[in-house]
């Protein structure tokens, strides 16, 4: 079968589906890739076919949404517990929806993007698409030429949740107040494929025929929506490994990385570098600090700190006694595949703080919310994960369940049945 991968410019985004699409292609599937002509280069690198659509998404500091910072545009702004939001009840959800519909995911796949998409899927009419679950395009696209169609999370699935809480709120509203953002933003997707909206078809277009799902079951929403698991397969892009990483470290090596994500889709990270590097100031330990020098700036480094631009986490994690964070899922999934203990210092950017206090109620390790982020009580954080075998202990039971998950190669077979299954032409 022939199976196309969506999704917007971000290597983050895009790392995310290596793995299942090389497995595919390993089984002798056709697989192809349409992202903006921003990440060309970068699919290029994964040795994947791929196609440009849309014109270029430019993410850095300013996006082109009015002007917004990127972290403003994207950003489900998880400050404060979703609970806790949700007191708002219908007025929150349905500034949420109209938030989303009308900046975020017009602004991630807006009209030429569909446009491109669906002369693609026309033209090369794929069997299965799979698309990243901010990239609505690729739904749309599907049901322009009759494919099957799924989603692939990158984190929690916040989108759902907000989704079904916005539509039990809306049935209790009168008339009058059933206002339909969500609605109205699909009706305008949907016209340009002479597609005719309906409520039924609008839940399958915000989640897909199914779910792709590489949280670990420990870390997941409750939900009733059709789940295939897949085990997370490190993907950290094609680079060298350096040469010092071969000599054993002669005290603790600890990593400290804010991921790729906050250094190159948003570019306006709220953690500050002179909190973390300060809070390893003559601490018996090594850090390697995978900052580059806009992270760093005018702070001084201090002389146990290891500066490296990149360096493959795949390979460095298993060299570490512990590692500092902020729960991008690259990141985290890194984290629990190798087993490490883990200080998350949350840049509440997606689901990076609710993710990381489940992780700390898991025992793998402690969350630090911006509030409570300050160069003595990261040191704490760090010592405590550093010298309480618990939560060795528990990262050790972390790596040991994800064996469990179905690996990419064997979640192939349940695609191909479900395609089979969902596919119209």
């Amino acid at each position: 079968m022939r199976v196309l991968f969506t999704v917007f410019a971000s290597r983050a985004h895009t790392y995310n589906l290596v793995p299942l699409a090389w497995a595919l292609r390993a089984a002798g599937h056709e697989v192809c890739v349409a992202t903006h002509p921003d990440t060309l280069e970068t699919v290029t690198a994964t040795g994947l076919p791929v196609v440009a659509v849309g014109e270029r998404l430019g993410m850095g500091s300013t996006s082109q949404a009015k002007g917004s910072s990127n972290h403003e545009v994207l950003s489900r702004g998880l400050s404060a517990p979703y609970e806790e939001q949700r007191e708002g009840g219908w007025d929150h959800a349905l500034a949420e929806l109209t938030m989303a519909c009308g900046v975020r995911y017009e602004y991630l796949a807006d009209q030429s993007y569909l446009d491109d998409l669906v002369r693609f899927c026309d033209f090369w009419r794929p069997d299965l698409v799979i698309w990243d679950a901010l990239t609505f395009a690729g739904a749309i696209a599907a049901r322009s030429c009759g494919a099957a169609h799924a989603r692939m999370l990158f984190g929690l699935d916040l989108i759902n949740r907000l989704y079904q809480d916005y539509r039990a709120l809306r049935a209790e509203q009168p008339p009058e107040r059933r206002d339909d953002p969500l609605g109205d933003w699909l009706t305008g997707r949907l016209d340009r494929i002479g597609t005719r909206f309906t409520p039924e078809l609008e839940e399958e277009l915000v989640t897909g025929q199914w779910t792709i799902d590489p949280l670990p079951p420990w870390i997941r929403l409750p939900t009733a929506l059709h789940h295939v698991p897949v085990r997370y397969v490190p993907y950290n892009g094609p680079t060298g490994v350096p040469d010092w990483l071969a000599e054993p470290p002669a005290r603790r090596r600890v990593c400290l990385t804010l991921g790729l994500s906050m250094r190159e889709d948003v570019g306006d990270a709220t953690v500050s570098a002179g909190h973390l590097l300060g809070a390893f100031e003559g601490l018996d330990v090594e850090l390697v600090a995978t900052l580059d020098a806009s992270q760093v700036g005018s702070v001084t480094v201090p002389e146990n700190v290891r500066l490296v631009d990149f360096v493959p986490l795949n390979e460095l994690l298993p060299t570490c006694s512990a590692v500092v964070h902020q729960a991008g899922l690259g990141t985290h999934g890194n984290v629990m595949v190798h087993g490490v203990p883990e200080v998350i210092v949350a840049d509440p950017f997606w689901d990076e703080l609710e993710r990381g206090r489940m992780s700390e109620r898991h025992g793998t390790g402690v969350c630090l919310a911006p509030g409570d982020l300050t160069p003595e009580r990261l040191r704490e954080a760090v010592l405590r994960v550093l010298d309480d075998p618990s939560y060795r202990h528990a990262a050790a039971e972390v790596r040991r369940k994800l064996s469990e998950v179905p690996a990419p190669a064997e979640v192939v077979p349940v695609l191909e049945e479900l395609t089979a299954r969902h596919r119209r032409g």
